[in-house]
């Protein structure tokens, strides 16, 4: 069986140097339901990205988003710019309609061959232990259930905990500080490094827990997300953070932790903050 991630992200070669996908509504963004997640985009565009190359996972991708796509069928042009022995870089382009929507530029290998030294300075995070959070999964879900709502589609793709207080900004009871994380997995399936992709952005905006500004939809401008290794299977813990923001423009940096204590995603996006009335 593929997971639920693994269908929703599947693409099929309709050309040469031409791939199709479709946009599943189950990753729509709130309050804009009709705007897909861009972990998610970029997650699709990815496994099109690699099919020509014998470099499976994603070592650094940035995407730029011109303009949302729609829910329903999606074309992603790919471009071999250059395929060595350790890696391949490749161009690539969402369209709709005619239209561009996203373009990417990425550089892949095979993590399961990477050698090299290796030294980790950064502090692993430490976050509180999985009992000890609030299952914002289910939460959302009851919540939803309890006001005769169905829950909010993109909740349910991911499997989530959270320390205590962090999911306070839905409350009207911000943190006081751009930080938004907790543990994270899949509900079904293994994850992979297409995954973790989608994982850089599975979060609300960092900048909510601030209590800086409206809360609602934040366009992200372009994110980068580079991947270090293929993540041990179990919980993944993770933080983003956002620490400035200026004239509406905002930064959210991100670090994913896998089970065996391995960084295994850094990432960071440029996004506008939310506006009154958007």
């Amino acid at each position: 069986m593929t997971s639920r991630f693994e269908q929703d992200t599947a693409v099929e070669q309709v050309d040469e140097g031409r791939y199709r996908g479709e946009i599943v509504e189950g990753w729509s963004v709130s309050p804009v339901g009709s705007v897909p997640n861009g972990g998610y985009l970029l997650a699709m565009a990815a496994r099109a990205m690699r099919e020509p190359t014998p470099h499976p996972d994603p070592i650094t991708i940035t995407a730029h988003y011109l303009a949302p796509p729609q829910p329903g069928p999606i074309d992603i042009d790919v471009e071999v710019v250059r395929s060595g022995r350790r890696h391949s870089t490749i161009r690539g382009q969402l369209h709709q309609g005619g239209k561009p929507m996203v373009t990417l530029l990425g550089a892949f290998g095979d993590l399961s061959t990477a050698q090299g030294p290796t030294r980790q300075d950064r502090e692993a995070l430490e976050l509180p232990p999985l009992e000890e959070c609030d299952a914002w999964t289910d939460e959302a879900q009851r919540r939803a259930e309890a006001a005769g709502e169905s829950p909010p589609s993109f909740a349910l793709r991911f499997d989530r905990r959270t320390p205590p207080g962090m999911m306070g900004w839905s409350q009207g009871k911000p943190v006081g500080r751009g930080q938004m994380g907790g543990w994270i997995k899949w509900p079904d399936g293994e994850m992979d490094t297409l995954g973790l992709l989608a994982v850089a952005d599975a979060y609300p905006p960092a900048v909510f827990n601030s209590g800086e500004g409206e809360l609602g939809w934040v366009p992200t401008l372009e994110l980068t997300v580079q991947v270090r290794k293929r993540p041990a299977q179990g919980w993944l813990a993770s933080m983003f953070t956002t620490d400035s923001i200026s004239a509406g423009y905002l930064e959210e940096d991100g670090e994913v932790w896998d089970a065996d204590g391995d960084l295994v995603v850094l990432s960071r996006q440029l996004a506008l903050a939310a506006r009154p009335g958007r």
